[in-house]
């Protein structure tokens, strides 16, 4: 009888040990990036940290250029992306809803860069104004179609009166080979961020229009930068969504209040790129970083309002982004 106790009780010790065993298995995520890009630091910070091992998230990264990493969630092929709102909102046009779940970002950092030759061609542009105007005619890059340096480059030439798509001659080319176009005068100049910007200023290009800068400062705030889950996921995984944002407020907090540690960590993710040009963009990021998650409504809000064009139903397009994000999640590394 007590042999039977003794292993009735080791039974069942061991079927709790195997519970505990299973309930501290870290959930599983993918989480694809739309480019290489400084924008991204608070993930790759998270990643490289620990932050997400720490919140008890397995989370696997991935790349796909553009909107093909909103894509990927709308394929069910990823759970996560960060991505701008405009681009979400296009795919809401279309039927293809994501939830955004904390704001990352809410100032516009894209950049155009225009070769010398092409720069000292257009010297008599002074102003941003005028210097939008002078885009009329020339062959710009940007990475993908309907991505966000197309976005902001038709935000930009909207506002001085022209068309992105039928005044400007647009080639798409992912953004490591486009400063090499640039050098070979296949293009006038492309549209991204930095560090690609800043390292064809470098080598001689002209930032023409930068939002760093500060040009076209009315385009803020915008949905810059959200992180975006699959549709359903949150609702079936409260947790992991509640921790992921959770270990990316780690990481803007480390990058606000500890920056050379969030830079050191960088420095191992771009190890070839050179150091001085990764500080320049770091510092540049940096400045338009928040401290922590942010509420999205405002921004969704005139996202709308900037950088969607005349043809298209803002009222509706309102309404739609309505349920397209939720701020339940923000602020979770509290």
């Amino acid at each position: 009888m007590l042999n039977k106790y003794l292993r009735d009780a080791a039974i069942g010790l061991a079927m709790a040990a195997a519970a505990l065993a299973a309930t501290a298995q870290p959930a599983k995520a993918k989480l694809v990036l739309p480019a290489v890009s400084i924008l991204f630091a608070p993930v790759y910070i998270a990643e490289d940290a620990g932050y997400f091992k720490d919140a008890g998230v397995d989370v696997e990264i991935s790349q796909l250029a553009g909107p093909a990493a909103l894509n990927a969630l709308i394929g069910g092929s990823s759970d996560f992306t960060t991505i701008a709102g405009l681009i979400q909102l296009r795919a809401a046009q279309r039927g293809q809803k994501t939830l955004a779940i904390a704001g990352l970002q809410e100032n516009a950092t894209t950049e155009i860069v225009l070769s010398a030759a092409t720069a000292e061609r257009l010297a008599f542009a002074k102003t941003p104004m005028d210097r939008a105007r002078a885009l009329k005619g020339l062959t710009l890059a940007v990475d993908a179609a309907n991505g966000l340096p197309h976005a902001y480059l038709r935000f930009v030439a909207r506002q001085a009166g022209i068309d992105a798509d039928r005044d400007i001659r647009l080639v798409f080319i992912a953004p490591p080979g486009m400063d090499a176009a640039l050098q070979k005068k296949e293009v006038d100049g492309f549209v991204f961020s930095s560090p690609f910007t800043l390292e064809a200023a470098r080598r001689g290009a002209h930032l023409w229009i930068s939002g760093p800068r500060g040009d076209f400062p009315e385009v803020n705030p915008t949905t810059y930068n959200v992180l975006v889950a699959r549709d359903g996921f949150c609702r079936n995984a409260t947790a992991t969504c509640r921790h992921m944002v959770g270990a990316l407020d780690r990481s803007l907090a480390l990058i606000t209040a500890e920056p050379q540690k969030a830079l050191a960590l960088l420095s191992k993710r771009f190890e070839k790129m050179d150091p001085e040009l990764l500080k320049q963009a770091f510092e540049s990021f940096q400045r338009n970083t928040p401290a922590r998650s942010m509420p999205m409504g405002k921004a969704f809000e005139h996202t709308v309002d900037v950088m969607f064009g005349p043809q298209d139903d803002k009222a509706a397009l309102k309404a739609l982004a309505k349920s397209l994000y939720t701020d339940d999640f923000v602020g979770s590394g509290k």
